[in-house]
């Protein structure tokens, strides 16, 4: 697990009109909801998510937010359910943060990776990776940066799936055991088919009367 802190503050205007001043402002709206909590609206500075986020865990990182209004400033956990981005100029526009207990488990999705060369791929084969992701079931202390695969062991045929993944104790997968994360194939062979030559008959010109 990677925690970090953010600084955020309360949002007294809300809605679509309150939400375009905070941006004007440059910064970021957001909401905190979920434990069956009311929500609360936030305001986000981009520089401070940034920092919060720039590490191994990425939107995985369990955030610890220091909301101001208080001496000391309420902290509740949580961590980024949903970023929304402005598609033109890709800078975030909106935040979604998921209140969280750490005492309970909760689903995330946690990239994976591989590691070295399959003995298929050095005999002619192909590595096939079929899930760049998979989700998982956890305490938020639990939550791995990502799922490591070595592959260097699987020839051609050979496959890793979501039961042979390893895991820690306690992190279980959404998907089911038998489904495929990667896997090595035989490379099929390119086969040139050559179009038959058309041989053009000569026409002997029509006679003229």
């Amino acid at each position: 697990m990677v925690q970090s802190s953010l600084r955020v503050k309360p949002r007294i205007r809300i809605g679509k009109s309150g939400a375009r001043e905070v941006r004007k402002e440059g910064n970021i709206p957001a909401i905190l909801y979920g434990r069956g909590e009311d929500p609360v609206p936030l305001v986000v500075r981009p520089d401070e998510l940034k920092r919060a986020l720039s590490n191994s865990a990425g939107i995985n990182t369990v955030l610890e937010l220091e909301i101001d209004g208080s001496e000391p400033p309420e902290k509740r956990f949580s961590m980024v359910k949903e970023i929304q981005k402005d598609p033109i100029k890709n800078r975030v526009i909106h935040l979604d943060f998921l209140a969280i207990d750490m005492k309970k488990s909760i689903r995330v999705k946690v990239p994976v990776n591989t590691q070295g060369r399959s003995e298929g791929e050095r005999r002619g084969g192909k590595l096939e990776q079929l899930m760049r992701t998979i989700d998982l079931e956890c305490l938020p202390g639990d939550i791995p940066d990502s799922i490591e695969i070595d592959v260097s062991s699987l020839d051609i045929g050979g496959f890793v799936d979501v039961s042979g993944l390893s895991l820690g104790e306690g992190i279980t997968p959404v998907r089911p055991g038998s489904e495929k994360v990667v896997q090595v194939v035989a490379q099929r062979a390119e086969e040139e088919v050559d179009e038959p030559e058309v041989e053009e008959e000569e026409q002997e010109p029509e006679a003229q009367e």
